[in-house]
């Protein structure tokens, strides 16, 4: 029975990080430029972009709650038998750092964006001085940032499991 608590534990956390890390290279790498270069607006790749992220998003947020639950009963019930050894200490702070890259992009800074968009009557055709563009165009740099450093520490927790 402990193999196969195990096994599901190990399971759920490389689903979740593959979630996480392959989700977001998907988006980044594949959907989002195929978007906004075949859309016949920019406005319209990016409502629909953003409708995209907006499913991800919550995917996302759950795929963190997953990589937490299964990496603390990981260590508790499996991993940490005396002092962490370096490897796993890097692992866990390459998850710290991916868990909270995910939630600042996919819990605040994404749904903060897609309000503003929303809210704001005629979004698209405001100046790009407005003060509704300028803050969403913040929001969305640090959201792509976010996404990258998840990515790259995902990378990094996925090479240390």
């Amino acid at each position: 029975m402990e193999t196969l608590s195990f096994d599901l534990l190990q399971f759920l956390y490389h689903l979740a990080l593959a979630i996480l890390v392959g989700g977001s290279l998907v988006l980044g790498t594949a959907v989002a430029p195929a978007l906004f270069a075949s859309s016949r607006s920019r406005a319209d790749a990016g409502a629909l972009f953003g409708s995209i992220l907006g499913r991800f998003d919550g995917l996302a947020v759950f795929s963190v709650i997953v990589l937490v639950i299964t990496s603390v009963l990981k260590a508790v019930g499996f991993e940490v038998t005396g002092a962490p050894d370096a490897r796993l200490a890097l692992r866990w702070a390459a998850l710290t750092a991916l868990a909270v890259s995910t939630l600042y992009s996919s819990a605040w800074a994404n749904p903060v964006a897609r309000q503003i968009r929303a809210a704001t009557t005629g979004f698209d055709e405001l100046p790009q001085s407005s003060p509704a563009r300028v803050e969403f165009a913040r929001l969305h740099q640090r959201s792509r940032r976010a996404m990258s450093v998840a990515v790259v520490t995902g990378l990094v927790a996925l090479f240390l499991s």
